[in-house]
């Protein structure tokens, strides 16, 4: 799963907005103050999707290693040509 839809933030949000979507999950699933069977569970991977994006500098490489942004189809074209041909 996507560390942006784990916290409920969309990938261009501020740090003061992936602060406090974490913030709030963390309130909602912290084992001290919710009593389910997975609760554990779901506040480590809450926990691991702000350790990853909180910091602007994880958070450029976890986008640099996650997604592509095309900005120019030729590139694309050029780069799938020199691997087809290579």
């Amino acid at each position: 799963m996507d560390y942006f839809e784990q916290l409920g933030v969309s990938r261009d949000a501020s740090t003061v907005e992936i602060k406090k979507a974490y913030r709030k999950l963390a309130n909602k699933y912290h084992p001290d103050k919710n009593s389910d069977s997975d609760v554990e569970d779901k506040f480590q991977l809450v926990k691991t999707a702000y350790d990853a994006i909180a910091d602007p500098k994880k958070r450029a490489l976890y986008l640099k290693s996650n997604y592509t942004i095309i900005t120019d189809p030729r590139e694309v074209a050029d780069t799938f040509w020199n691997n087809a041909l290579s």
